[in-house]
């Protein structure tokens, strides 16, 4: 790939600049090591103390306070978590490496399914993520991350983040580039943090309208200790095929942290979606929209929920979401509704879904709350592997629905839809070795049904199983 010369590229230039900053500071140290060492021993030298002497001992502290002020100006450098981050002395610009990798695999187990429907058991590279973030003069912020992952099969690579963000109007700050804008809980949490390996299908369907990662748009937003509002306008995604007039879409959150105390924590969501406008495939020739959705395991690709190419105007979502954390106990749900306003005469569609999850940490950690994404991250071990402890434990369970049907008894002409009825119940067990290394093993039940026709219904059991490093 032409990404990975790039990258070796970038470090062979890299790598001598490191060096020779290091060489620096280790001159630096031995000059001020040097200092010391001269007056301590000025400090014990008996006799009297004379004007020479005295001239001595202020010549060595005001060479020991340059020398000091030298070291105090070079940059600095931190192997925190294991993410390799670069900071100024002054604060104002700063540069950190990012990366996530996971690895799937994952086995089905099929009912007598119809022909054609053959869920495919294997191993993928869920994400391969490499970039970096950082500020400028404080105010500016920037991400940049590639992603070599996907969903069934690896990628030829993608912009999965690149955007720059002005923070200098605290606590608005503007978003612009391509990022995933905030729209739900499920979804601001972070694709390292979730609690099992793939969102519920009826996220998925939301984030999908006119946000996910990669989208295109402009962001503003505030963020305070209780609270995250944001309202974006958005186009197509980097990944889109080429289209004529790009799709307009608007997307809103409001979150709100009800319950703040010790111990525990409450949070409140709204989202909506709506697509002004959508994609021309061509001059003049109107796109369609389509909902769609695999088996809640990324190593098959296809769709167990389909709704088909639908003839569209406008398209619009809004949702509702909870989350409480008390101590070790986490608890999360929501419901999710989706319009389709039609361009013939056929009736407008509506579907929706919803999802209920709850976490049990074994070890006593607790899912920490994230304001700037009003989200809740992964446990972080209290004792990680190797430290006197064996990292932390978690089992996590979660049922997902999602109705892709509207008057399926109709044919497509009438306006009927029949996308199916998916319902999938999952239990996982998380381990973390330590804050950057984790382990997840999945088990779901697949059931997928379709009014009026039982020959089309999808039957599985999967087993997933996740190796996972983020920094």
């Amino acid at each position: 790939m032409k990404s990975k010369p790039a990258l070796l590229t970038a470090l062979l230039f890299c790598s001598p600049a490191f060096a020779a900053d290091d060489a620096r500071v280790e001159s630096l140290e031995r000059q001020l090591k040097d200092v010391r060492q001269q007056l301590t021993e000025l400090k014990r030298t008996p006799g009297p103390d004379t004007a020479a002497i005295q001239d001595l001992k202020r010549s060595n502290a005001e060479h020991h306070a340059a020398i000091k002020k030298r070291m105090d100006a070079q940059p600095k450098t931190s192997l925190s978590g294991g993410r390799l981050s670069l900071a100024t002395a002054d604060g104002d610009f700063t540069f950190a490496l990012r990366s996530v990798v996971q690895m799937d695999a994952g086995y089905f187990a099929q009912g007598r399914n119809p022909p054609g429907v053959d869920l495919n058991s294997g191993t993928n590279f869920r994400r391969a993520q490499f970039g970096f973030a950082g500020t400028l003069w404080r105010d500016w912020s920037y991400n940049f991350t590639y992603d070599f992952g996907g969903n069934g099969v690896e990628g030829r690579g993608y912009l999965y983040r690149a955007y720059l963000q002005y923070d200098g109007l605290k606590p608005v700050s503007v978003r612009v580039g391509a990022f995933s804008p905030f729209t739900s809980i499920e979804d601001a949490t972070g694709g390292a943090n979730l609690a099992l390996m793939e969102r519920p299908t009826a996220v998925n369907l939301a984030r999908g309208i006119a946000g996910g990662s990669g989208r295109e748009a402009v962001q503003i937003f505030a963020v305070g200790s209780n609270y995250l509002v944001s309202l974006a306008i958005t186009g197509q995604k980097t990944v889109d095929a080429a289209t004529f007039d790009e799709q307009q879409g608007l997307v809103g959150r409001a979150a709100w942290l009800a319950l703040d105390r010790d111990g525990i924590k409450w949070l409140l969501n709204a989202d909506a979606t709506h697509v002004l406008r959508l994609a021309d495939t061509a001059p003049g020739v109107a796109a369609n929209f389509r909902f769609s959705a695999g088996p809640e395991l990324a190593v098959d690709a296809s769709s167990t929920v389909d709704t088909g190419a639908l003839d569209a105007r406008h398209v619009t979502e809004f949702g509702l979401e909870s989350a409480v954390n008390f101590g070790r106990l986490f608890g999360q749900g929501g419901w999710f509704h989706y319009d389709v306003a039609r361009r013939t005469t056929r009736p407008n569609s509506d579907f929706h879904g919803w999802y209920a999850m709850a976490t049990w940490s074994l070890t006593g950690e607790t899912r920490p709350y994230d304001p700037g994404s009003a989200s809740f991250h992964a446990p972080v071990p209290v004792t990680p592997l190797g430290d006197r402890g064996f990292g932390a434990w978690e089992v996590a369970a979660r049922y997902s629905s999602a109705n892709l049907d509207y008057l399926p008894g109709l044919p497509s002409a009438s306006g009927g839809v029949a996308g199916g009825i998916q319902d999938v119940w999952s239990a996982g067990l998380n381990w973390y070795p330590n804050q950057t290394i984790r382990f997840m093993l999945d088990y779901d039940n697949i059931r997928v049904t379709h009014t009026g026709a039982p020959a089309t219904d999808i039957t599985a059991d999967a087993i997933g199983l996740r190796s996972q490093i983020a920094f």
